[in-house]
C-alpha cells in the first residue's frame, strides 16, 4: 500500500449513501484505490461489450489505434509529470533573503499561538491545529460567560446562540483530529466543512447593534475571539499550501510508477498484433486480454483524475479567506 489508509476513514458530509459515495471519492478514499475502480470499470465494460457480441474484436486494426493512441498519451503524461516538477521546483527555489522572510513570519504565528496557550506548539500539523481549537473554544467560553452577566438580555442570548454553534464545531475538529493519525492531509480534511465568517458577521452585527451597552470586558473577548477565529483559518490554509506541495509530487511520483508499465503493456499489445495471421489467440481469450490491456494502459489518466480530483474539491472548498465565504464552502 503506497498511501495511508487513514485516508479512507470517512468524513462524510450526509448520512446518505449517495452522500457518503461522494464523499469517499472526492476526499476520503485513498487515491489508488478510486484509480483501481475507475480502471476494472474500464475493464468490465469492454470485456462486456467484447463478449455481447457488440464490438467482437474481428478487425484487429482499430486495435492498433487504440494501443498507439494510449501510448502518445502516456507519454503525454511523463510531460506532465515533468511539468509539475518543474512546478514545484520554481517554488521551492528562493533566495536567502526570501527564505528568512517566510521563517520569520511563520515563527511570529506560531509564537503569537503560544503566547495565546500559554504552552510550546508541537510541530506536528494535527497537534497544532488542536492547540490552536483549545484556545479558540477557551476564548468562545470565556465570551459566553462575559455574556451572561454583563451583556444586554438580546446581546447574550446572541452572543449565547453563536458560542455554542463555535463550541460544537471546535468540539467536531477535535473529535476527528484524533480519530485519525497527524498527515498533513487527515489535519485539513478535518477543516474543510469549516467557515466561521457567519459567526465573525453575527459578532460584528451584535457590537455594532448594541455599541455601548456592551462593556469593555465583553467587547475586548469578543476582539479575542475573532483572534482566534483568524489563526484558524490562516492555519487551515496554511496546511492546504503545504498538502497541494507534498500531494502534487506525489502524483507526479506515481505517474511515473504507473505510466511506465502502461506504455509496456501497450507496446506488448501491439507486438501481439503484428503476427502475419493475427494474435495466437481465441476470440473468447482476445475478449478478456485485450480489455485488460486497455484497462492497464489507461491507469494512468485514472490516477491523474482521482488526485486532481482530490486537489481541485479541497481548492474549491478553501477558496475564500476570513471574514470570506462562498457557496461552494457552504456544504
Amino acid at each position: 500500500m503506497v498511501e495511508s489508509t487513514s485516508e479512507d476513514q470517512a468524513k462524510p458530509v450526509s448520512d446518505s449513501e449517495t452522500g457518503r459515495l461522494k464523499q469517499w471519492l472526492l476526499l476520503d478514499g485513498n487515491r489508488f484505490a478510486v484509480a483501481i475502480v475507475l480502471a476494472v470499470a474500464f475493464w468490465l465494460t469492454y470485456m462486456a461489450l467484447s463478449l455481447g457480441g457488440v464490438a467482437p474484436l474481428t478487425d484487429l486494426q482499430s486495435l492498433f489505434y487504440a494501443f498507439s493512441g494510449l501510448i502518445s498519451g502516456n507519454f503525454t503524461l511523463i510531460t506532465v509529470v515533468v511539468s509539475i516538477n518543474q512546478l514545484l521546483l520554481s517554488r521551492e527555489l528562493k533566495s536567502p533573503g526570501e527564505l528568512e522572510s517566510d521563517i520569520e513570519e511563520t515563527v511570529d504565528y506560531r509564537q503569537e499561538i503560544e503566547s495565546v496557550a500559554n504552552r510550546t506548539a508541537p510541530a506536528e500539523p494535527s497537534g497544532f491545529l488542536r492547540l490552536v481549537v483549545e484556545s479558540a473554544r477557551r476564548d468562545a467560553q470565556r465570551l459566553g460567560g462575559i455574556a451572561t452577566t454583563t451583556a444586554p438580555a438580546d446581546a447574550g442570548d446572541e452572543i449565547d446562540e453563536i458560542v455554542s454553534d463555535l463550541t460544537d464545531e471546535f468540539d467536531r475538529i477535535d473529535r476527528l483530529v484524533q480519530e485519525s493519525d497527524s498527515g498533513i492531509f487527515n489535519t485539513l480534511s478535518t477543516m474543510l466543512e469549516t467557515n466561521f465568517a457567519h459567526e465573525i458577521r453575527r459578532l460584528d452585527e451584535v457590537r455594532r447593534t448594541n455599541g455601548d451597552a456592551l462593556s469593555a470586558e465583553a467587547d475586548a473577548a469578543i476582539d479575542d475571539l475573532l483572534d482566534r477565529l483568524r489563526e484558524l483559518d490562516i492555519a487551515r490554509q496554511y496546511f492546504k499550501s503545504v498538502y497541494l506541495q507534498v500531494e502534487l509530487s506525489r502524483l507526479s511520483r506515481y505517474l511515473f510508477y504507473a505510466g511506465i508499465p502502461a506504455v509496456g503493456v501497450a507496446l506488448g499489445a501491439l507486438f501481439v498484433l503484428t503476427g502475419l495471421s493475427g494474435p495466437p489467440l481465441g476470440r473468447s481469450v482476445r475478449a478478456v486480454v485485450f480489455p485488460a490491456a486497455v484497462a492497464v494502459g489507461t491507469f494512468p489518466l485514472a490516477l491523474l483524475f482521482s488526485y486532481i480530483l482530490r486537489t481541485a474539491t479541497v481548492t474549491e472548498r478553501t477558496a475564500a479567506i476570513t471574514p470570506f465565504t462562498t457557496p461552494e464552502q457552504e456544504v
